[in-house]
C-alpha cells in the first residue's frame, strides 16, 4: 500500500523535473522499479530455494537369492534389506524407492523385521517392489509391504507359508554301517530332537509342526496387512503355498499391475518443470 500511495506523487515530481533536465527525469524514473525488481528476485530466490530442497533421488533396494539374516554369497541379507529401507525412509533427499526382487525366498530370521521396514517406508513415501522376476516365499512376505506390487510379464510370485524340511540319512548310514549315538544332557532331553540321523519322534513332529504354523499365522496376517484385505481372502484366495504368474497373480489380488524394472523407474523419475517457449531476462521492468 505504500508504494502505491506514494508513485503518483513521484511521479508528478519526475514530470516537473523532466521538463528542466530530461536525462535525470530517466535516472528517477528507474528508482520506481528497484521495489519491484527487489520483490521479485526474493520471489526468484525463493523458488530456487524450494526446487533445490525438493527430494530427487528413488532409492534402489535389492531382494536377490536366497535370504538370510546376513546374507551369503548366494542371496541378500535381510538385515541389509531393513537397514537400506531404514535409510531411505529417514533420508530427505529420497522422493520414494523401488525393491527390486527377484528370490525364491529364505529364513524366517529375519524376515519380519525386513518386512516391518519396508512397511515403515511405504506409511511414509512411494514404495514399488518390482517382481522381477521371482517374489516367493520370505521374498513374497517383503514385497507385500509396499505401496505397490509390479510384476514383469514373466514373473511369478506367491509361495506364502512356512515349512521346516526333514532328512533322515539313517538308512543310508545303515547300509554303510554306520550307526550314530546321541547323548543330551539330562536335563535337556528335547536338545536337536530333529537330528538327521533317525525319524522324527511324534512328540519331534508335533513341535516343529507347531513351529510352522505360527510362522505362517504370522506371514498370512502380514500380507494380509500389506495387501489391504482380510486374512480369509490371503488364506482362500493367494495360493495357499502356490505360486502364479503375472496375470493369475494381478487376478487374485497378490499383484497390482505388469510392469519392467525400466518402467517402473521411468515411471518415479521426479518430472522436470515445463519451459516456457517465450523467452524472458532475469529481470524485467512493467
Amino acid at each position: 500500500m505504500a508504494n502505491e500511495n506514494r508513485r503518483p506523487d513521484l511521479r508528478q515530481v519526475i514530470a516537473q523535473i523532466a521538463a528542466v533536465d530530461p536525462v535525470v527525469a530517466i535516472e528517477l524514473a528507474a528508482i520506481e522499479h528497484l521495489d519491484a525488481i527487489e520483490a521479485r528476485e526474493a520471489v526468484l530466490s525463493a523458488v530456487a530455494a524450494t526446487v533445490a530442497a525438493q527430494p530427487s533421488k528413488i532409492a534402489l533396494i535389492g531382494v536377490y537369492g536366497g535370504l538370510t539374516p546376513r546374507g551369503s554369497w548366494y542371496g541378500s541379507s535381510l538385515s541389509a534389506i531393513a537397514a537400506g529401507a531404514a535409510r531411505a525412509a529417514s533420508d530427505p533427499d529420497v522422493l520414494g524407492a523401488i525393491v527390486d526382487i527377484d528370490s525364491p525366498g529364505g529364513t524366517v530370521s529375519g524376515t519380519m523385521e525386513a518386512a516391518a521396514a519396508v512397511a515403515d517406508l511405504a506409511s511414509k513415501k512411494p514404495c514399488i517392489a518390482c517382481v522381477n522376476t521371482l517374489a516367493a516365499s520370505a521374498a513374497y512376505w517383503i514385497a507385500s509391504q509396499c505401496s505397490e506390487i509390479v510384476i514383469s510379464p514373466s514373473g511369478d510370485v506367491g509361495s506364502i507359508g512356512a515349512m521346516v524340511m526333514h532328512q533322515d540319512v539313517s538308512g543310508w548310514l545303515e547300509q554303510l554301517g554306520v550307526k550314530m549315538t546321541l547323548i543330551r544332557s539330562e536335563l535337556s532331553p528335547m536338545k536337536n530332537e530333529a537330528h538327521p540321523f533317525a525319524p522324527l519322534s511324534d512328540d519331534a513332529r508335533s513341535f516343529l509342526q507347531s513351529r510352522a504354523n505360527s510362522a505362517g499365522v504370522d506371514f498370512v496376517k502380514a500380507v494380509a496387512g500389506g495387501r489391504k484385505v482380510s486374512q480369509t481372502k490371503v488364506r482362500e484366495e493367494f495360493g495357499q503355498g502356490r505360486v502364479f504368474g503375472a496375470r493369475e497373480a494381478i487376478a487374485r489380488g497378490m499383484a497390482d499391475r505388469v510392469g519392467t524394472l525400466d518402467q517402473v523407474i521411468a515411471g518415479m523419475m521426479p518430472q522436470a518443470p515445463a519451459r516456457s517457449s517465450r523467452r524472458r531476462s532475469a529481470l524485467a521492468f512493467e
